[in-house]
Parts: structure tokens; C-alpha cells; sequence
């Protein structure tokens, strides 16, 4: 029995002993570290108390000017986080080809969908974004402006008919069921009708793939931990119906445009232009990630900018002036260059991207050692880079009074004063956002329709403070975002 007891000491003792050596790795290699404890690492209490990018900010806060990048630690993994733009610029710019990788999981064969631009590494990943690159231009963005503008329509119609029985709204349901309207027609070809019904087959699949529960979380991040172990044992990001639900709807709209030579102003037509390139199975991976990058970014968008119109009134009403002014001036239409044309509708956005990135973590990979400029420190290959946006879009010293919702930082003098990568709402380099075109699209046809016809303002139910949803893998607000909405014409 005493043998049994020592035995079990001494296996503690080695396991406490390892782990503290663990979490000396970054100290060791001469870098400021910040503190962490088994089993979470620097993230203890992410997705409970916190959310990450929250818990990256009290350290960004703590070592910001004391070095130009530090140690953490996810469980045992060691990662580092940059604290200092020009290291930024180094990592995503000037040095991108020891940084090409995200380092983010997929599994293409038991879940082929995850394989997708996103999360590809190396020379499969470069080849792809070269040929996907001329599908996303503002030319092709233009080609898809019709179809957006009649679902912000239909958006705004909707919303006026719950009026006549509500008064309060829950923006951020409306918002994903706009943005699933969208993506579900352009990206996968079909009229899933979310606006009208929010239990429709594209909501119902697509909210499991972000409402993450306690397990889904773990699984994520251990598959970007163990990768290799990963696929050996045939774990998938994905939830499996939702996964399947996709696939398998992108396929049949693919098959029914080849048998009856369909062509339309949408993702699908244009993807089905490189089937020669690609097998349907990847053409697919492509669209979802249309759904997957553009569903959340965007309607977390348009939610936040809603309400800080909602908080400033004032500001509200400018944007309006704006808006009315130039469709009036149209003959009551909307156009796409019109709509790019809007400086206070982009200064709005631009600020509300600023205060509530939607993805406020960025990440990439070490794929060699690389030594940091000016210093002694080197990263050692396959080190994880976690980039906070969130703490470089907060940071005082690059936004003044940074709390404060104020579009004058992007007008045409003040944006020039901007610091080079402080502001990274999109990513920055050759791995940047290859949908912002179209995520800022549709963000902003929607705000457009919204605030032509509608007023927003606070309720008892508006979050004020903002409080973020420490489960939500994107920038949410805990509890939803409800808004007062009030009528103000009854033209579209």
C-alpha cells in the first residue's frame, strides 16, 4: 500500500516539475512572459469569466512598451503575442515568407469542407488564393450588388411588419438572418428565406458551427494543439450535420448548373469556373468559407454599428442626412457606387470596426526561426503568433479616449495620422481578408436600408456597459443586442 502511495507522489512531484519547466520555456529564451498556471496556460478563465482577446489585453496592457513581443502559453503550448507595430508589419509584411501559415486545423478527409483558404498552409494555400483572388474584386462584387440590395429590401419590409405588433429587437438575430439571405443565395445558390424564417434549414445548420458549447470549445482546441493526432483519429472542427447540410447543398446547386448551363450573377457561377482547377469537394470548401467568413464578420458588424447609432443620436441622424440625401438626389435609387461613395457611412464603419473587431484575434505560424530586429530574441519555428486587434484598436496611445465612438478618426485628415498596422479590422499583407469587399457590402447596404427607414435607440434591454460573451468564438454581445425601432417612412 506505501508502494502505491509513493508511487502515486512520485508521479505528481515529475508531473509538477515538468509542467513548471513548461511554463519557463519562454523565460528561458529571454522573453518576458506572462504568468501562467496548469492546465489553461495565460487563458485560464477564457470562455467563462472572459473571452480571450479580453484576457490578451490585460496582458498587452501589463507588458505594452516593455518589449516588442512576449511569451504565452495555451495549456502547455508556448505562442507569442507582438506587442509592437513594427514587429506587426514585420510579421505579416516584410517577412511574411516565415509567416505564411496560420497554423489552424483541417481535416479533408473526414470533414472536407475545413480545408478550405482559411486554414490552408504553404504552396496549396498560395496556389489557391491566386486563382480565388479575381473572384473577389469590386468588379465581381458589383456583378452581386442586385441581389444584395433586394434582400436588404426584403430585410427592411420584414422588420416593418414586426413592427405593427413589436417595438424592441433583437439586432444581432436580424442581422445573421440578413447575412445568411445573402450568403446562402450568392454563395450556395438558393432562397433560403432566413429573414422570414429564423428556423429555416440555413439557420438551423449554421448557428452549432458558432454557438460552440463546453465540449465543442475543447475539441476546437485540441485539434489546433494535436493536430496530427487529430486526423489519425478522424476529428472534425465542424459539427457533422452542419458540416454535411453544406456539402451537400453546394453540391446539388453545382451539379444542377452544369446540367441545365445556368449562369448567374453569384459565387456559384463563378467558382464553377474553376472546375477544371479544383474537384466539386473543394469548389464547396471555398463557398462555405464565403458563409463561414462572411455570416458572422458581417452581421457582428452591422449589429455593433446599430448600436453605437442606437447610443449617438446625433450621429444617427447625420448618417441618415447622408444617406436620404444622395438617394433622393437618385431618384430613390440605391447604387454600388453610391453606396462606396458614402465618406460618413465608411467613417461609421471604420470606427466600429475600430471599437468591435469582429475577429479580434489574428493568427499565423513561425514556420523557421526568426530572429526579432533590434533584439536577441528568437521565435523558434512552429511557434504559434496570436495577434490581439482588439488591444491595438483600444490602445490609447493609437486612439485617443479609445472608448469613445468617434467617426471624425477616419475622415480624410485624421486618417492619415493613423499609425501603420494599429488598425487591422481585415488582417493585413498576402493573407488578408479576401472577402472584405464583400463582407463590407453587404454590411453596408444593410445599415443603409436600415437607417433610411428606421430610428434606433436604447431600451431597459440594451446592454449599457457592453459586456462581450465569453463562449463566443467572435466579437458578441452577452445577452444579444436589443434595440428600440421606430418607423420613420414608410417608402423603401
Amino acid at each position: 500500500m506505501y508502494t502505491i502511495f509513493y508511487f502515486i507522489i512520485a508521479i505528481l512531484a515529475l508531473a509538477y516539475i515538468l509542467v513548471k519547466r513548461q511554463f519557463s520555456y519562454w523565460k528561458n529564451r529571454g522573453f518576458l512572459q506572462a504568468d501562467a498556471s496548469f492546465p489553461f496556460g495565460t487563458y485560464e478563465g477564457c470562455g467563462t469569466k472572459w473571452t480571450a482577446f479580453e484576457a490578451l489585453n490585460v496582458q498587452y496592457k501589463k507588458f505594452k512598451g516593455k518589449a516588442p513581443a512576449i511569451g504565452m502559453y495555451s495549456f502547455l503550448s508556448p505562442s507569442i503575442m507582438p506587442l509592437d507595430p513594427e514587429l506587426l508589419k514585420d510579421i505579416l509584411v516584410r517577412d511574411f515568407a516565415s509567416f505564411h501559415d496560420r497554423g489552424m486545423y483541417y481535416n479533408k478527409k473526414d470533414d472536407p469542407i475545413s480545408a478550405n483558404l482559411l486554414s490552408l498552409d504553404g504552396q496549396e494555400w498560395r496556389e489557391r488564393r491566386t486563382k480565388l483572388s479575381p473572384i473577389f474584386t469590386s468588379g465581381k462584387m458589383k456583378m452581386m450588388f442586385e441581389i444584395v440590395d433586394k434582400i436588404s429590401n426584403k430585410l427592411a419590409e420584414e422588420l416593418g411588419r414586426q413592427l405593427k405588433t413589436l417595438d424592441t429587437f433583437e439586432m444581432r438575430n436580424w442581422s445573421q438572418r440578413y447575412t445568411g439571405d445573402n450568403i446562402g443565395n450568392v454563395a450556395f445558390g438558393i432562397e433560403c428565406n432566413c429573414i422570414v424564417d429564423e428556423n429555416s434549414d440555413f439557420m438551423k445548420y449554421g448557428r452549432p458551427i458558432f454557438d460552440l458549447s463546453a465540449f465543442d470549445a475543447f475539441m476546437f482546441i485540441f485539434t489546433v494543439e494535436f493536430p496530427n493526432l487529430s486526423r489519425k483519429l478522424g476529428l472534425r472542427d465542424n459539427p457533422k450535420k452542419s458540416a454535411d447540410f453544406f456539402l451537400n447543398t453546394f453540391l446539388q446547386t453545382l451539379e444542377y448548373r452544369k446540367k441545365n448551363n445556368i449562369q448567374r450573377n453569384d459565387f456559384v457561377s463563378l467558382l464553377l469556373g474553376l472546375k477544371d482547377l479544383y474537384n466539386s469537394k473543394e469548389l464547396a470548401a471555398e463557398a462555405y468559407l464565403v458563409y463561414a467568413a462572411g455570416f458572422e464578420t458581417s452581421s457582428t458588424l452591422m449589429t455593433f454599428t446599430l448600436y453605437e447609432l442606437a447610443m449617438n443620436s446625433d450621429i444617427q441622424d447625420r448618417l441618415r442626412e447622408e444617406i436620404m440625401t444622395e438617394i433622393e438626389d437618385n431618384d430613390g435609387q440605391l447604387t454600388y457606387d453610391m453606396l462606396f461613395g458614402f465618406k460618413y457611412l465608411d467613417m461609421v464603419i471604420n470606427e466600429s470596426l475600430r471599437k468591435f473587431p469582429p475577429i479580434a484575434e489574428n493568427l499565423r505560424k513561425c514556420i523557421k526561426d526568426y530572429k526579432i530586429a533590434g533584439t536577441d530574441l528568437v521565435i523558434p519555428k512552429g511557434t504559434s503568433i496570436d495577434i490581439n486587434i482588439f488591444s491595438l484598436h483600444r490602445d490609447s496611445e493609437y486612439f485617443p479616449d479609445p472608448d469613445k465612438f468617434d467617426p471624425e478618426r477616419f475622415n480624410d485628415e485624421n486618417v492619415k495620422n493613423i499609425k501603420p498596422f494599429t488598425f487591422l479590422p481585415f488582417g493585413e499583407g498576402p493573407r488578408n481578408c479576401i472577402g472584405m469587399r464583400f463582407g463590407q457590402m453587404q454590411s453596408k447596404i444593410g445599415i443603409t436600408k436600415l437607417i433610411k427607414n428606421f430610428k434606433f435607440s436604447p431600451c431597459d434591454k440594451t446592454p449599457i456597459p457592453m459586456v462581450f460573451d465569453p463562449k463566443s468564438l467572435f466579437t458578441a454581445p452577452k445577452g444579444g443586442m436589443w434595440l428600440k425601432v421606430e418607423r420613420i417612412q414608410t417608402n423603401l
